[in-house]
């Protein structure tokens, strides 16, 4: 690590412009990653078919469980100790302890994860798959801990890079697999590759101070634990909820169409919906210094952050509203079309998604973890109650409603839970009431447009951001950045046609 405080890095006046051009970094390495993310989807719904490709999205969520549980709230309070730290001694004893930790708590995991799934009775491929997928899961874990310090100092670049390298072996891997007519163990075995290449990849993304080995002292881990422990029952709560449906679709339904097709619609959304996790990532270190420091600038930043994630949740639920039917048929094949109004329900989810990952990392600042865990746990009950009584009449699409509601339920939990934190105006009601009529307005537009799909939504689309723009709900942050990358595209296309032309201008 860098021997500058890194409190500085997070508090000084350039800090919302490295948010800002780290968000956007990682932004375009979301994108290219889930470009390659649906690369490799189109090659496992169309080799597998819709019944295997439920049984890989059973393990997939199972091992997904495990990797949120063996995190155990690690990643937010290792950003959050890193930020707050007062030398690189510190920094690096925490790093270390954090590594420790997730490779204890990760490899358990595994095993409990394998456990499970000869309990459940999935078959010996299910199981075989659990055992490959989850080292693969142990292989990333560490390497995700390893690179905290590239979040905490902003070096959101690096961390694009290693988010497409890892998107892009597991393209590669599907692609040679089918030409191989592999079976579903080893699909699901890929995640070893994965986890060696970017672990491989590691010396080269960080410095060499910032290299660590893992370290187990009883004093720092208690001490260490004593601050994750209520992270870690938020984080365990948020990924057994975002998991719990695919889970219970596969013990209550006897179709595997059903979960075929409840899977896909869920596999759709969850590529859309890594984007405010991204952010919250990017926030994350930044919000906590100010919840130290500056309870005005928290306030700030979170009431613009609640309204980009606002715009950007609604956004992306009416593209994909308009979208379900090509996305399911391009991506996954005409077999697959009873997954399309399962998808249309589901991607309403987005919405209170991105709000409730705009208030989180505010939560996670002040220390206010219990309020957030007792937000999640009472969404995923919400999830698991309208599971239990959706799921059996209407299977696919029961499961779909039940993920909106325990959405929005946990939504309102949680906003509730920053309210309690203080009287402050953490969100202005008058712009999310904005935001609301221009996504009426799109509405509107996607319902009377008699055109194809595409149209329809890049309808939809431009009515919404162009409503939002005249409604002013855009922050002057992002307007302005707009407007500098727009100068700096004019200036930089003006020097170089002006050195194509050898300073003669247009003539």
């Amino acid at each position: 690590m860098t021997d500058a405080p890194i409190s500085g890095v997070l508090s000084d006046e350039q800090v919302g412009q490295r948010v800002i051009f780290g968000g956007a970094q990682r932004a375009i390495g979301f994108v290219v990653a889930n470009l390659l993310t649906i690369g490799a989807a189109v090659v496992l719904l169309r080799f597998l078919g819709v019944g295997d490709f439920g049984r890989y999205g059973t393990v997939l969520a199972l091992v997904g469980v495990v990797q949120g549980i063996s995190d155990a709230g690690l990643t937010a309070t290792g950003s959050r100790e890193l930020a707050l730290a007062g030398s690189p001694h510190e920094r690096r004893e925490i790093l270390a302890h954090v590594l420790g930790l997730r490779v204890a708590l990760t490899g358990a995991g595994v095993v409990l994860a394998v456990g499970f799934a000869l309990v459940a009775g999935y078959d010996d491929e299910m199981v075989a798959g659990t055992a490959l997928a989850g080292v693969g899961v142990f292989l990333t874990s560490i390497q995700s801990a390893m690179l905290l310090p590239l979040s905490v100092e902003l070096r959101n670049g690096m961390i694009a890079v290693n988010d497409v390298l890892r998107q892009l072996v597991l393209f590669v891997a599907f692609i040679a697999l089918a030409l191989a007519d592999a079976g579903l163990a080893a699909f699901l075995g890929a995640q070893i590759l994965v986890g060696v290449v970017t672990l491989l990849a590691t010396p080269v993304l960080l410095t060499r101070s910032q290299l660590v080995r893992p370290r187990w002292t009883i004093a720092r881990i208690r001490a260490l634990a004593a601050t994750a422990l209520p992270v870690a029952v938020a984080t365990v709560l948020g990924v057994l909820y975002l998991r719990m449906l695919v889970v219970l679709m596969s013990l209550l339904s006897d179709s595997a169409q059903e979960i075929g097709y409840f899977v896909t619609s869920t596999r759709i959304l969850e590529v859309v919906g890594g984007l405010p996790f991204l952010v919250m990532a990017v926030v994350l270190p930044v919000v906590s210094v100010a919840a130290r420091d500056d309870r005005e600038r928290l306030v700030y930043m979170t009431s613009r952050i609640t309204e980009v994630m606002a715009l950007g949740g609604t956004l992306v639920a009416l593209v994909v509203w308009a979208l379900a039917r090509p996305i399911v048929l391009t991506l996954a094949g005409p077999e697959y079309g009873p997954a399309v109004p399962v998808l249309q329900i589901q991607c309403f989810a987005a919405v209170t998604i991105f709000l409730a990952a705009a208030w989180q990392p505010t939560l996670f600042g002040m220390g206010r973890i219990k309020s957030l865990a007792v937000a999640i746990a009472l969404g995923m009950v919400t999830v698991v109650v309208s599971g239990l009584v959706l799921i059996p009449p209407f299977e696919a699409t029961g499961a779909a409603v039940a993920a909106v509601v325990g959405e929005a339920a946990m939504a309102t939990v949680i906003y509730v839970s920053l309210r309690r934190a203080g009287s402050e105006p953490w969100v202005r009601f008058t712009v999310l009431s904005r935001v609301a009529a221009a996504a009426a307005m799109a509405v509107g537009v996607g319902l009377v447009l008699p055109a194809a799909d595409g149209v329809r939504a890049m309808a939809v689309a431009i009515a919404f951001s162009g409503a939002a723009w005249m409604l002013r709900t855009i922050p002057s942050e992002l307007r302005d950045a707009a407007g500098s990358a727009a100068t700096r595209l004019r200036t930089g296309w003006r020097d170089s046609r002006a050195t194509r032309t050898g300073g003669r201008g247009s003539s």
